[in-house]
């Protein structure tokens, strides 16, 4: 009887939710019903577009990526795709915590032979931090780092407001984030080898966006990894 009535306590003082799609859930569970299954990327995995070899998107976008390598834990779909959607603008920065520990074990899985020099991030305007109070793909790649053992710079700012990408068309999406990425002044980025990382691939325009500019400016190649892509 105590038993149950510490258990009612603590699931009114302290409210469970699931690691994945942060639905509420009972206080002994991580993971909802909805997200028993989620959409794994199942080996062995094409490196150029992130896909499972069985899902290959590669012939769907013919510009040249300037990335060397993506790879990812899972699909943008079902609770996943909620779950990432909650993170970023329902306010629930916590899920980045799954998010990133996921990221880290297809990092370590799939780019174990590069010796990485550090990880960074899509950045945001500071406009939209200070509006939504953190920025995802930082989140992501300070757990990234942590779990894989890679220094973590910020090295990159975004100069200009860009159209949301969801809502250009795959033709649209590069031409929106061309040259929408500059260098800090600081940044030491010349014959680095880079991880980036970020929270979505959909046409990789946006990753290939900010590896042109870490290129331009010196880097000597750069890998991604991202939490979901959308096949």
């Amino acid at each position: 009887m105590m038993k149950d009535l510490i258990q009612k306590f603590k699931m009114i003082l302290f409210t469970k939710r699931c690691h994945a799609c942060g639905e509420v859930v009972c206080f002994d569970e991580e993971f909802c019903e909805n997200c028993a299954q989620l959409p794994i990327i199942d080996e062995p995995v094409c490196l150029k577009c992130g896909c499972s070899k069985k899902d290959c998107i590669c012939r769907k976008f013919k510009r040249e990526r300037e990335y060397k390598s993506v790879a990812a834990p899972f699909y943008y779909e079902g609770s996943v795709a909620k779950g990432i959607l909650n993170m970023k603008m329902n306010e629930m920065p916590g899920l980045s915590e799954f998010y990133g520990k996921a990221v880290a074990d297809t990092v370590n899985r799939h780019f174990q032979v590069v010796d990485f020099d550090f990880v960074t991030f899509v950045p945001m305007r500071k406009a939209d931090i200070a509006e939504r109070g953190f920025n995802q793909s930082q989140l992501l790649a300070e757990i990234v780092s942590a779990q894989c053992g890679i220094p973590v710079k910020n090295v990159l700012y975004k100069k200009r407001k860009t159209k949301t990408q969801k809502k250009q068309k795959a033709s649209e999406r590069f031409a929106n984030m061309y040259n929408a990425f500059e260098i800090n002044a600081d940044a030491d980025i010349i014959g680095k080898k880079i991880l980036l990382i970020d929270d979505v691939k959909t046409t990789g325009s946006t990753l290939t966006s900010v590896s042109l500019t870490l290129k331009a400016y010196g880097a000597e190649c750069v890998y991604c990894a991202v939490a979901a892509i959308v096949k």
